[in-house]
Protein backbone atom coordinates (compact mmCIF):
# COMPACT_ATOMS: atom_id res chain seq x y z
CA UNK A 1 0.00 0.00 0.00
CA UNK A 2 1.21 3.72 -0.55
CA UNK A 3 -0.38 7.06 0.03
CA UNK A 4 2.03 9.41 -1.42
CA UNK A 5 2.23 13.31 -1.67
CA UNK A 6 2.06 15.06 -4.34
CA UNK A 7 5.22 15.30 -7.12
CA UNK A 8 5.54 18.87 -6.44
CA UNK A 9 5.64 18.38 -2.36
CA UNK A 10 8.35 15.73 -3.40
CA UNK A 11 10.21 17.58 -5.50
CA UNK A 12 10.53 20.45 -2.92
CA UNK A 13 11.41 18.33 -0.35
CA UNK A 14 14.16 17.05 -2.40
CA UNK A 15 15.48 20.57 -3.46
CA UNK A 16 15.39 21.31 0.59
CA UNK A 17 17.62 18.48 1.13
CA UNK A 18 15.01 16.70 3.01
CA UNK A 19 13.88 13.23 3.04
CA UNK A 20 10.81 12.97 0.86
CA UNK A 21 7.31 12.31 2.98
CA UNK A 22 5.43 8.89 1.84
CA UNK A 23 2.58 10.24 4.32
CA UNK A 24 1.74 12.44 7.38
CA UNK A 25 -1.32 12.37 9.28
CA UNK A 26 -2.21 13.75 12.94
CA UNK A 27 -3.71 10.51 14.54
CA UNK A 28 -5.11 8.95 17.77
CA UNK A 29 -2.89 6.58 19.17
CA UNK A 30 -3.83 4.02 21.63
CA UNK A 31 -2.84 -0.06 22.16
CA UNK A 32 -4.60 -3.14 21.46
CA UNK A 33 -2.66 -4.79 24.15
CA UNK A 34 1.04 -5.08 22.93
CA UNK A 35 0.44 -3.49 19.53
CA UNK A 36 0.26 0.15 19.29
CA UNK A 37 -2.18 1.44 16.84
CA UNK A 38 -2.83 4.89 15.56
CA UNK A 39 -6.37 5.97 14.20
CA UNK A 40 -7.33 8.59 11.49
CA UNK A 41 -9.85 9.74 9.26
CA UNK A 42 -9.15 9.67 5.52
CA UNK A 43 -11.51 11.76 3.00
CA UNK A 44 -12.60 9.19 0.75
CA UNK A 45 -11.40 10.98 -2.14
CA UNK A 46 -7.67 10.92 -0.50
CA UNK A 47 -7.98 7.21 0.41
CA UNK A 48 -9.44 6.23 -3.15
CA UNK A 49 -6.56 8.49 -5.14
CA UNK A 50 -3.45 8.53 -2.55
CA UNK A 51 -4.08 5.37 -0.73
CA UNK A 52 -3.39 2.59 -3.68
CA UNK A 53 -4.87 -0.76 -2.04
CA UNK A 54 -4.45 -2.20 -5.83
CA UNK A 55 -0.87 -2.28 -5.30
CA UNK A 56 -1.25 -4.32 -1.84
CA UNK A 57 -0.44 -8.22 -1.79
CA UNK A 58 -3.85 -9.38 -3.25
CA UNK A 59 -5.95 -11.91 -1.14
CA UNK A 60 -4.74 -14.53 -3.83
CA UNK A 61 -1.36 -14.21 -3.97
CA UNK A 62 -0.86 -15.59 -0.11
CA UNK A 63 1.94 -17.93 -0.81
CA UNK A 64 2.18 -20.67 2.58
CA UNK A 65 6.23 -21.13 1.53
CA UNK A 66 6.81 -17.32 1.76
CA UNK A 67 6.97 -16.30 5.20
CA UNK A 68 7.88 -12.71 4.80
CA UNK A 69 4.41 -11.53 3.90
CA UNK A 70 1.06 -11.93 5.74
CA UNK A 71 -1.39 -13.26 3.99
CA UNK A 72 -5.17 -13.00 2.63
CA UNK A 73 -7.85 -14.35 1.40
CA UNK A 74 -9.12 -13.99 -2.78
CA UNK A 75 -10.25 -10.75 -4.31
CA UNK A 76 -13.93 -11.33 -5.04
CA UNK A 77 -14.65 -9.87 -8.03
CA UNK A 78 -18.48 -10.24 -7.54
CA UNK A 79 -17.88 -8.85 -3.69
CA UNK A 80 -16.22 -5.89 -5.16
CA UNK A 81 -19.11 -4.83 -7.71
CA UNK A 82 -21.59 -5.35 -4.94
CA UNK A 83 -19.99 -2.99 -2.17
CA UNK A 84 -19.23 -0.85 -4.95
CA UNK A 85 -22.98 -0.57 -6.05
CA UNK A 86 -23.64 -0.15 -2.55
CA UNK A 87 -21.52 3.44 -2.68
CA UNK A 88 -22.88 3.83 -5.92
CA UNK A 89 -26.64 4.15 -4.95
CA UNK A 90 -26.53 5.21 -1.09
CA UNK A 91 -26.07 8.86 -0.04
CA UNK A 92 -24.65 7.36 3.14
CA UNK A 93 -21.59 5.45 1.95
CA UNK A 94 -20.51 4.60 5.28
CA UNK A 95 -17.83 1.86 4.82
CA UNK A 96 -16.71 1.32 8.44
CA UNK A 97 -12.91 1.11 9.47
CA UNK A 98 -10.16 -0.01 7.48
CA UNK A 99 -7.40 -1.69 9.06
CA UNK A 100 -3.85 -1.93 8.03
CA UNK A 101 -0.51 -2.86 9.39
CA UNK A 102 2.85 -1.51 8.90
CA UNK A 103 6.46 -1.84 10.51
CA UNK A 104 7.23 0.72 12.54
CA UNK A 105 10.53 1.25 11.34
CA UNK A 106 12.63 4.06 13.62
CA UNK A 107 14.47 4.60 10.44
CA UNK A 108 11.33 5.35 8.35
CA UNK A 109 8.81 5.87 10.80
CA UNK A 110 8.62 9.48 13.50
CA UNK A 111 5.57 9.62 16.06
CA UNK A 112 5.84 12.55 17.52
CA UNK A 113 3.40 12.76 20.71
CA UNK A 114 1.24 16.27 20.62
CA UNK A 115 -0.99 15.87 23.71
CA UNK A 116 -2.32 12.92 25.94
CA UNK A 117 -5.80 12.79 25.78
CA UNK A 118 -7.18 10.34 28.31
CA UNK A 119 -5.55 7.15 29.97
CA UNK A 120 -4.13 5.18 26.94
CA UNK A 121 -5.35 7.89 24.03
CA UNK A 122 -2.09 10.34 23.02
CA UNK A 123 -2.74 12.56 20.37
CA UNK A 124 0.04 12.12 17.42
CA UNK A 125 1.63 13.12 14.60
CA UNK A 126 3.01 10.36 12.23
CA UNK A 127 5.25 11.06 9.52
CA UNK A 128 6.76 8.06 7.38
CA UNK A 129 9.66 8.67 5.09
CA UNK A 130 9.79 7.24 1.89
CA UNK A 131 11.57 3.73 1.89
CA UNK A 132 9.62 2.75 4.60
CA UNK A 133 8.23 -0.77 4.67
CA UNK A 134 5.51 -1.57 2.81
CA UNK A 135 2.24 -1.21 4.56
CA UNK A 136 -0.40 -4.41 4.34
CA UNK A 137 -3.71 -4.50 4.37
CA UNK A 138 -5.39 -6.26 7.42
CA UNK A 139 -9.01 -5.27 6.74
CA UNK A 140 -11.03 -3.82 4.24
CA UNK A 141 -9.07 -4.22 0.73
CA UNK A 142 -12.67 -5.03 -1.01
CA UNK A 143 -13.71 -1.65 0.29
CA UNK A 144 -11.12 -0.23 -0.38
CA UNK A 145 -10.82 -1.46 -4.11
CA UNK A 146 -14.41 -0.86 -4.64
CA UNK A 147 -14.44 3.15 -3.34
CA UNK A 148 -11.43 3.31 -5.92
CA UNK A 149 -13.50 2.29 -8.40
CA UNK A 150 -16.44 4.01 -8.50
CA UNK A 151 -14.29 7.28 -7.82
CA UNK A 152 -12.22 6.86 -10.68
CA UNK A 153 -16.41 6.82 -12.51
CA UNK A 154 -17.45 9.57 -10.73
CA UNK A 155 -14.15 12.03 -10.10
CA UNK A 156 -14.96 14.15 -13.09
CA UNK A 157 -18.44 14.10 -13.16
CA UNK A 158 -20.24 17.69 -13.71
CA UNK A 159 -23.61 16.81 -14.10
CA UNK A 160 -26.37 13.62 -12.93
CA UNK A 161 -26.36 11.14 -10.91
CA UNK A 162 -22.57 10.96 -11.30
CA UNK A 163 -22.17 14.66 -9.83
CA UNK A 164 -24.89 13.11 -7.07
CA UNK A 165 -22.03 10.45 -6.34
CA UNK A 166 -19.23 12.43 -6.55
CA UNK A 167 -20.68 14.86 -3.97
CA UNK A 168 -21.87 12.39 -1.53
CA UNK A 169 -18.02 11.06 -1.78
CA UNK A 170 -16.27 14.56 -1.93
CA UNK A 171 -18.73 15.01 1.96
CA UNK A 172 -17.03 10.99 2.98
CA UNK A 173 -14.19 9.74 5.07
CA UNK A 174 -13.11 6.28 6.08
CA UNK A 175 -11.81 5.48 9.40
CA UNK A 176 -8.42 4.46 9.13
CA UNK A 177 -6.26 2.06 11.91
CA UNK A 178 -2.99 1.70 11.30
CA UNK A 179 -1.52 -1.25 13.39
CA UNK A 180 2.49 -0.75 13.99
CA UNK A 181 3.06 -4.46 13.39
CA UNK A 182 5.49 -5.89 10.83
CA UNK A 183 5.33 -9.32 11.60
CA UNK A 184 3.49 -11.29 9.15
CA UNK A 185 2.98 -14.18 11.15
CA UNK A 186 1.19 -11.59 13.59
CA UNK A 187 -0.36 -9.54 10.89
CA UNK A 188 -2.12 -12.62 9.10
CA UNK A 189 -3.43 -13.76 12.83
CA UNK A 190 -4.79 -10.74 12.91
CA UNK A 191 -6.58 -10.47 9.71
CA UNK A 192 -8.12 -14.24 10.74
CA UNK A 193 -9.18 -13.51 14.33
CA UNK A 194 -10.84 -10.10 13.03
CA UNK A 195 -12.19 -10.23 9.53
CA UNK A 196 -16.04 -10.12 9.31
CA UNK A 197 -16.82 -8.64 5.98
CA UNK A 198 -17.11 -11.94 3.87
CA UNK A 199 -16.41 -15.38 5.68
CA UNK A 200 -13.41 -17.06 5.99
CA UNK A 201 -12.68 -20.61 3.97
CA UNK A 202 -11.77 -23.15 6.82
CA UNK A 203 -9.14 -24.09 4.68
CA UNK A 204 -7.05 -20.39 4.13
CA UNK A 205 -7.34 -20.27 8.10
CA UNK A 206 -5.75 -23.52 8.48
CA UNK A 207 -2.70 -22.06 6.30
CA UNK A 208 -2.45 -18.62 7.66
CA UNK A 209 -3.23 -18.69 11.46
CA UNK A 210 -0.57 -20.06 13.40
CA UNK A 211 -2.62 -18.75 16.80
CA UNK A 212 -3.06 -22.78 17.34
CA UNK A 213 -1.72 -26.28 17.56
CA UNK A 214 -3.80 -28.12 14.93
CA UNK A 215 -2.95 -25.25 12.45
CA UNK A 216 0.91 -24.70 12.99
CA UNK A 217 0.97 -28.68 12.44
CA UNK A 218 -1.31 -28.74 9.44
CA UNK A 219 0.93 -26.17 8.21
CA UNK A 220 4.32 -28.54 9.17
CA UNK A 221 2.45 -31.34 7.24
CA UNK A 222 1.36 -29.23 3.98
CA UNK A 223 5.04 -28.40 3.72
CA UNK A 224 6.98 -31.15 4.16
CA UNK A 225 4.60 -33.89 3.11
CA UNK A 226 5.57 -35.21 -0.42
CA UNK A 227 1.94 -35.82 -0.67
CA UNK A 228 0.76 -32.07 -0.30
CA UNK A 229 3.14 -30.50 -2.94
CA UNK A 230 1.62 -28.65 -5.52
CA UNK A 231 -1.84 -30.73 -4.22
CA UNK A 232 -2.96 -28.65 -1.09
CA UNK A 233 -5.82 -26.27 -2.03
CA UNK A 234 -6.55 -23.19 0.58
CA UNK A 235 -7.43 -20.52 -2.37
CA UNK A 236 -9.45 -20.60 -5.48
CA UNK A 237 -8.36 -22.91 -7.88
CA UNK A 238 -6.73 -20.56 -10.29
CA UNK A 239 -5.44 -18.70 -8.20
CA UNK A 240 -3.19 -21.51 -7.04
CA UNK A 241 -2.59 -22.13 -11.00
CA UNK A 242 -1.49 -18.49 -11.45
CA UNK A 243 0.99 -18.58 -8.58
CA UNK A 244 2.22 -22.22 -10.02
CA UNK A 245 2.92 -20.71 -13.20
CA UNK A 246 4.46 -17.55 -11.63
CA UNK A 247 6.74 -20.11 -9.59
CA UNK A 248 7.51 -22.26 -12.67
CA UNK A 249 5.84 -25.26 -11.36
CA UNK A 250 2.85 -27.06 -11.16
CA UNK A 251 -0.30 -27.30 -8.97
CA UNK A 252 -3.27 -29.73 -9.34
CA UNK A 253 -5.61 -29.51 -6.51
CA UNK A 254 -6.12 -32.48 -4.56
CA UNK A 255 -6.88 -32.07 -0.98
CA UNK A 256 -8.04 -28.94 1.00
CA UNK A 257 -5.59 -27.63 3.97
CA UNK A 258 -8.23 -28.15 6.52
CA UNK A 259 -8.97 -31.31 5.64
CA UNK A 260 -4.86 -32.07 5.44
CA UNK A 261 -5.07 -29.88 8.90
CA UNK A 262 -7.71 -32.89 10.45
CA UNK A 263 -5.49 -35.73 9.06
CA UNK A 264 -2.27 -34.59 10.82
CA UNK A 265 -3.82 -34.19 14.17
CA UNK A 266 -5.81 -37.50 13.66
CA UNK A 267 -2.46 -39.22 12.94
CA UNK A 268 -0.83 -36.99 16.26
CA UNK A 269 -3.22 -38.49 18.49
CA UNK A 270 -6.61 -36.88 17.83
CA UNK A 271 -8.43 -39.33 15.76
CA UNK A 272 -11.95 -38.61 15.12
CA UNK A 273 -12.39 -36.99 18.81
CA UNK A 274 -12.51 -33.55 16.78
CA UNK A 275 -16.15 -32.87 16.46
CA UNK A 276 -15.14 -29.19 16.84
CA UNK A 277 -11.93 -26.90 16.31
CA UNK A 278 -11.98 -26.31 20.29
CA UNK A 279 -11.85 -29.89 20.87
CA UNK A 280 -9.29 -30.86 18.38
CA UNK A 281 -7.30 -28.45 20.24
CA UNK A 282 -7.96 -29.70 23.00
CA UNK A 283 -6.77 -33.21 22.47
CA UNK A 284 -3.76 -32.28 20.34
CA UNK A 285 -2.61 -30.06 23.50
CA UNK A 286 -3.12 -33.27 25.29
CA UNK A 287 -0.92 -35.16 23.56
CA UNK A 288 1.75 -32.29 23.50
CA UNK A 289 1.23 -32.03 26.80
CA UNK A 290 2.35 -35.87 27.75
CA UNK A 291 5.08 -35.77 24.99
CA UNK A 292 6.44 -32.76 27.06
CA UNK A 293 6.20 -34.02 30.65
CA UNK A 294 9.30 -35.00 32.23
CA UNK A 295 11.47 -34.20 29.69
CA UNK A 296 12.62 -30.86 28.71
CA UNK A 297 10.76 -30.59 25.80
CA UNK A 298 9.31 -27.46 24.67
CA UNK A 299 5.76 -27.26 23.26
CA UNK A 300 6.71 -26.09 19.98
CA UNK A 301 9.50 -28.87 19.95
CA UNK A 302 6.93 -31.94 20.51
CA UNK A 303 4.94 -30.18 17.83
CA UNK A 304 7.65 -30.35 15.48
CA UNK A 305 8.24 -33.88 16.85
CA UNK A 306 5.43 -34.97 15.80
CA UNK A 307 5.28 -33.45 12.51
CA UNK A 308 8.16 -34.83 11.29
CA UNK A 309 6.88 -38.24 13.19
CA UNK A 310 3.61 -37.86 10.48
CA UNK A 311 5.37 -36.87 7.90
CA UNK A 312 7.94 -39.63 7.94
CA UNK A 313 4.70 -41.99 7.76
CA UNK A 314 2.67 -39.98 5.30
CA UNK A 315 5.65 -40.40 2.83
CA UNK A 316 5.69 -44.21 2.82
CA UNK A 317 2.19 -44.23 2.62
CA UNK A 318 2.30 -41.99 -0.95
CA UNK A 319 4.82 -44.21 -2.05
CA UNK A 320 2.68 -47.78 -1.04
CA UNK A 321 -0.81 -47.16 -1.26
CA UNK A 322 -2.80 -47.59 -4.33
CA UNK A 323 -3.74 -44.26 -6.71
CA UNK A 324 -1.41 -42.11 -4.34
CA UNK A 325 1.77 -44.37 -5.20
CA UNK A 326 0.92 -43.61 -8.91
CA UNK A 327 0.88 -40.04 -8.59
CA UNK A 328 4.02 -40.24 -6.39
CA UNK A 329 5.68 -42.00 -10.11
CA UNK A 330 4.28 -39.90 -12.20
CA UNK A 331 2.68 -42.30 -13.94
CA UNK A 332 -1.10 -41.12 -12.50
CA UNK A 333 -2.57 -37.17 -12.73
CA UNK A 334 -4.38 -36.17 -9.86
CA UNK A 335 -7.54 -35.84 -12.08
CA UNK A 336 -7.44 -39.76 -13.01
CA UNK A 337 -6.60 -40.03 -9.37
CA UNK A 338 -10.14 -38.31 -8.97
CA UNK A 339 -11.60 -40.10 -11.25
CA UNK A 340 -10.51 -43.80 -10.53
CA UNK A 341 -10.05 -43.71 -6.62
CA UNK A 342 -12.68 -43.00 -3.46
CA UNK A 343 -9.90 -41.76 -1.10
CA UNK A 344 -9.32 -39.29 -3.80
CA UNK A 345 -12.14 -37.04 -1.26
CA UNK A 346 -11.49 -36.23 2.26
CA UNK A 347 -13.09 -38.63 3.58
CA UNK A 348 -11.03 -41.18 2.36
CA UNK A 349 -8.00 -39.00 3.16
CA UNK A 350 -9.57 -39.59 7.12
CA UNK A 351 -10.13 -43.12 6.60
CA UNK A 352 -6.16 -43.62 5.94
CA UNK A 353 -5.30 -41.46 8.40
CA UNK A 354 -7.13 -42.53 11.41
CA UNK A 355 -5.92 -46.01 10.45
CA UNK A 356 -2.24 -44.81 11.05
CA UNK A 357 -3.48 -43.25 14.62
CA UNK A 358 -5.11 -46.06 15.23
CA UNK A 359 -1.45 -48.21 14.88
CA UNK A 360 0.16 -45.83 16.64
CA UNK A 361 -2.37 -45.94 19.22
CA UNK A 362 -2.17 -49.79 19.65
CA UNK A 363 1.75 -49.42 19.42
CA UNK A 364 1.42 -51.09 16.30
CA UNK A 365 4.41 -49.75 13.77
CA UNK A 366 2.26 -47.45 11.44
CA UNK A 367 4.15 -48.71 8.26
CA UNK A 368 2.49 -52.20 8.76
CA UNK A 369 -0.79 -50.50 9.01
CA UNK A 370 -0.05 -48.67 5.53
CA UNK A 371 1.23 -51.87 3.89
CA UNK A 372 -2.01 -53.57 5.54
CA UNK A 373 -4.25 -50.77 3.71
CA UNK A 374 -2.45 -51.20 0.26
CA UNK A 375 -4.77 -54.54 0.15
CA UNK A 376 -8.17 -52.71 0.45
CA UNK A 377 -10.21 -52.51 -2.37
CA UNK A 378 -9.70 -48.06 -3.05
CA UNK A 379 -10.68 -48.34 -6.59
CA UNK A 380 -14.10 -47.04 -7.66
CA UNK A 381 -14.46 -49.59 -9.75
CA UNK A 382 -14.05 -52.67 -7.44
CA UNK A 383 -17.65 -53.61 -7.99
CA UNK A 384 -19.50 -56.65 -6.97
CA UNK A 385 -22.98 -57.73 -7.92
CA UNK A 386 -25.92 -57.98 -5.48
CA UNK A 387 -29.41 -59.29 -5.13
CA UNK A 388 -30.76 -60.89 -7.89
CA UNK A 389 -31.45 -58.07 -9.56
CA UNK A 390 -27.75 -57.65 -10.47
CA UNK A 391 -27.29 -54.61 -8.52
CA UNK A 392 -23.59 -53.58 -8.33
CA UNK A 393 -21.80 -51.80 -5.05
CA UNK A 394 -18.71 -51.35 -4.17
CA UNK A 395 -16.98 -54.24 -2.57
CA UNK A 396 -15.77 -52.83 0.38
CA UNK A 397 -17.05 -48.95 1.12
CA UNK A 398 -20.60 -49.47 -0.33
CA UNK A 399 -22.42 -47.27 2.16
CA UNK A 400 -19.64 -45.49 3.56
CA UNK A 401 -17.33 -44.13 1.41
CA UNK A 402 -19.08 -44.74 -2.03
CA UNK A 403 -22.44 -45.07 -3.29
CA UNK A 404 -22.73 -46.73 -6.42
CA UNK A 405 -25.23 -45.74 -9.18
CA UNK A 406 -26.20 -46.43 -12.65
CA UNK A 407 -24.43 -43.91 -14.62
CA UNK A 408 -26.84 -42.81 -17.38
CA UNK A 409 -24.71 -40.85 -19.94
CA UNK A 410 -22.08 -43.94 -19.46
CA UNK A 411 -24.14 -46.29 -19.12
CA UNK A 412 -22.87 -48.37 -16.87
CA UNK A 413 -22.22 -48.62 -12.80
CA UNK A 414 -20.48 -46.19 -11.13
CA UNK A 415 -19.13 -45.74 -7.53
CA UNK A 416 -18.95 -42.50 -6.72
CA UNK A 417 -18.79 -40.68 -3.34
CA UNK A 418 -21.28 -40.89 -0.54
CA UNK A 419 -20.49 -37.60 1.00
CA UNK A 420 -17.93 -36.46 3.78
CA UNK A 421 -20.48 -36.99 6.75
CA UNK A 422 -19.11 -38.13 10.15
CA UNK A 423 -21.03 -41.24 10.24
CA UNK A 424 -19.53 -41.41 6.88
CA UNK A 425 -16.12 -41.75 7.52
CA UNK A 426 -15.93 -43.24 11.05
CA UNK A 427 -18.12 -45.91 9.56
CA UNK A 428 -15.34 -47.06 6.73
CA UNK A 429 -12.83 -46.18 9.66
CA UNK A 430 -14.81 -49.17 11.59
CA UNK A 431 -14.88 -51.47 9.00
CA UNK A 432 -10.94 -51.35 7.71
CA UNK A 433 -9.55 -51.52 11.19
CA UNK A 434 -12.02 -54.93 11.93
CA UNK A 435 -11.04 -55.97 8.73
CA UNK A 436 -7.01 -55.17 9.25
CA UNK A 437 -6.97 -56.76 12.22
CA UNK A 438 -9.11 -60.26 11.01
CA UNK A 439 -6.62 -60.60 8.08
CA UNK A 440 -3.49 -59.62 9.94
CA UNK A 441 -3.60 -61.20 13.30
CA UNK A 442 -0.38 -59.75 14.45
CA UNK A 443 -2.43 -55.97 13.74
CA UNK A 444 -5.18 -57.50 16.26
CA UNK A 445 -4.84 -54.70 18.12
CA UNK A 446 -5.67 -51.82 15.66
CA UNK A 447 -9.37 -53.21 16.36
CA UNK A 448 -9.54 -53.64 20.19
CA UNK A 449 -12.09 -51.48 22.33
CA UNK A 450 -9.37 -50.09 23.85
CA UNK A 451 -8.15 -48.60 20.85
CA UNK A 452 -11.47 -47.90 19.05
CA UNK A 453 -12.48 -45.95 22.60
CA UNK A 454 -9.12 -43.66 22.08
CA UNK A 455 -9.54 -43.23 18.82
CA UNK A 456 -13.00 -41.72 19.66
CA UNK A 457 -14.98 -44.31 17.83
CA UNK A 458 -16.70 -45.84 20.85
CA UNK A 459 -17.41 -43.61 23.55
CA UNK A 460 -15.70 -43.48 26.87
CA UNK A 461 -17.75 -44.67 29.82
CA UNK A 462 -19.22 -42.14 32.23
CA UNK A 463 -19.42 -42.22 35.80
CA UNK A 464 -21.97 -42.89 37.56
CA UNK A 465 -23.25 -39.21 37.89
CA UNK A 466 -24.95 -37.45 40.72
CA UNK A 467 -26.89 -39.56 42.79
CA UNK A 468 -30.89 -39.30 42.33
CA UNK A 469 -32.43 -36.84 44.37
CA UNK A 470 -34.82 -38.10 47.18
CA UNK A 471 -38.47 -37.15 46.87
CA UNK A 472 -40.13 -35.44 49.39
CA UNK A 473 -42.87 -37.15 51.22
CA UNK A 474 -45.13 -34.31 52.52
CA UNK A 475 -45.90 -34.94 55.91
Amino acid sequence: MTARSTDVEQLRAKLKGKRPIRFERIAFMSQAGKVRKLTWSEPMPALAELWNFESLLKRNDYDLDDASRPGQRDVYESHIKKIAEGIRTSDRPYLGTLVIGMDPDPEFVDIEEIQELATGVTLVKITVYEGAPVTWSVDGQHRGISLGRVWEMVRDATEGDALVVREHIEQSAVEMTLLLEGDPDILSTLFIKMASTKPISPSLIAVMDKGSAQNRLGQYVIKNAALCQGRVTYLANAAHKKRAAENGSRFEGLYPAAAVRSAAAAIAGVGVRDRTPDAREDHLNAVIKQRTTGNGTSGDEALDEIGAEIVEVLDYAFQTIPGWREINDGTLTVAEFRENYLHSAAAGLHVIANTIAAARMAGVPPRKAVDALTEIPWRRDALKTVGEDETMAHEFFEGTLAKTTWDLRGLRWRAGASGATRSNYEAAISNVLKHIAEKYPELKAMATDETFTELGLIARKRGPGRPKKKEIVAQ
